[in-house]
C-alpha cells in the first residue's frame, strides 16, 4: 500500500453524537492520499462501533482502543500513523473539503515552517436542541483574535495572550513531533503545553489565512468540563514558560497593568522564581501604591521604563492592549523579545 501523504489522527471518547460528521468531513477531503487514525478512548457509548463501521467501508481508516489517559490516547494515535505529515482532528469538529490540501500546499510553499494551522469558525451547539448558532461571548472574541494572528512571528510573539494555534487544525512534520516527544501530561492543557514547548525550541508555525474548520463549542466541550482547561491553569502554564525565557530569569519583569491579571501573573511568576520589579499604571488612583511590596509607578514617566527588565503587558481588554503596544513600540521594545503581552 502506498504511503499516505498525510495522517489524520483523532482520539475520541463518548462522541457518538458528533463523530460521524467529523469522519465524513475527512472522507470528503479533496486530498485522497491520507490515512485516518481513530482511537477510541474508553468510550461507553457507540463511538467505538461507529469507528469500526467507518473502517469497514474505508481502507484508509484504522481504529485502535486506548484505556489509558487522554494524553496516552493522543500519543497512541500519532505513533500508529505512518505519514511524514501528521494532522490533528477532534471528534466534534468538521473540516472543510480543502483543509488538508491547503495545508500541504502551505507547508510546501515555505520550507522554513515546521507546522501549520488554519483559521477557524467557532459555532455553538445549543444545549437542549443541538441547534447551531454563531459563537458568542468569550468564544466570539477568541475567534476574532485567533484568526488575526497569522504569521509565524506573530504566533510566537503573542503566545502568552492565549493559544494562537487552534489545535484541531494543526499539521506538523513528523520529525518535529518526534523530537518533542509528542504530548506531555502537565497540570494544564496538554495542547497549549505542546505548542509552548514547540515555540520555545524555536520551531516555526504559520497559519493558512482561510477558515477551514468548524471548531464547535458546546456545553460538553472539554474546555468547559475538565479542570486542566480552566483559566487558572492556563495562567500557570503562561507563567511557567515565561519563567524559562533567559532574559526573564536574568533580569526579571516589569508588569504594565496592576489589575487582576497583572496581580495574578506577578504571584505566579514569583512562584517560578522571577522577580517583579514594578507595576506600571495609567490609573492615577493606583500610582504610588504597593502590591505585595512592589511599587506601582506612572507609565507616563520615561524613567519608569528602563531598557531592562522585560516588560509584560497584563491586561485583558484588547483595545487597552493595543494602546499599550503602541506606547511600548515607541520606546523601542520588540514584542516577543523584550516585551510580551499576557491576558
Amino acid at each position: 500500500m502506498k504511503k499516505p501523504l498525510v495522517s489524520v489522527v483523532m482520539p475520541a471518547r463518548n462522541a457518538a453524537a458528533t463523530i460521524g460528521d467529523s469522519i465524513l468531513s475527512l472522507q470528503a477531503q479533496d486530498l485522497s492520499e491520507i490515512e485516518i487514525i481513530l482511537v477510541d478512548h474508553g468510550s461507553i457509548d457507540a463511538t467505538g462501533k461507529l469507528m469500526s463501521e467507518a473502517a469497514a467501508k474505508d481502507p484508509r481508516i484504522r481504529v485502535f482502543p486506548c484505556e489509558g489517559t487522554f494524553v496516552e490516547a493522543v500519543n497512541l494515535a500519532w505513533e500508529r500513523s505512518t505519514a511524514d505529515l501528521v494532522a490533528r482532528m477532534d471528534s466534534d469538529d468538521v473540516a472543510y473539503p480543502a483543509r488538508l490540501s491547503s495545508q500541504v500546499r502551505f507547508l510546501q510553499g515555505d520550507p522554513d515552517l515546521d507546522a501549520c494551522c488554519t483559521q477557524v469558525r467557532i459555532p455553538k451547539r445549543g444545549s437542549e436542541t443541538g441547534e447551531i448558532i454563531p459563537a458568542d461571548g468569550g468564544y466570539s472574541r477568541y475567534e476574532s483574535w485567533v484568526n488575526s494572528v497569522i504569521t509565524a512571528r506573530d504566533i510566537s510573539a503573542q503566545r502568552f495572550i492565549d493559544s494562537p494555534i487552534p489545535n484541531p487544525t494543526m499539521m506538523i512534520k513528523r520529525r518535529v513531533l518526534e523530537s518533542l516527544g509528542g504530548y506531555h501530561d502537565p497540570p494544564w492543557a496538554e495542547d497549549y503545553d505542546f505548542w509552548l514547548r514547540f515555540l520555545e525550541e524555536g520551531y516555526r508555525i504559520g497559519k493558512v489565512p482561510l477558515p477551514l474548520l468548524d471548531w464547535y463549542d458546546s456545553p460538553h466541550r472539554s474546555t468547559r468540563t475538565v479542570p486542566r482547561y480552566e483559566q487558572n491553569q492556563f495562567q500557570r502554564a503562561k507563567a511557567h514558560f515565561l519563567s524559562r525565557i533567559e532574559s526573564l530569569r536574568l533580569h526579571g519583569v516589569m508588569i504594565w497593568g496592576a489589575g487582576p491579571i497583572g496581580k495574578q501573573m506577578a504571584g505566579l511568576l514569583n512562584n517560578e522564581g522571577i522577580t517583579v520589579h514594578r507595576f506600571i499604571e495609567v490609573n492615577r488612583k493606583k500610582i504610588g501604591n504597593k502590591i505585595g511590596g512592589v511599587e506601582v509607578v506612572d507609565c507616563t514617566d520615561p524613567g519608569n521604563l528602563p531598557t531592562r527588565p522585560v516588560l509584560l503587558s497584563a491586561v485583558g481588554n484588547s483595545a487597552a492592549r493595543e494602546r499599550i503596544r503602541k506606547e511600548i513600540a515607541a520606546i523601542g521594545r520588540v514584542e516577543g523579545e523584550d516585551f510580551f503581552c499576557v491576558a
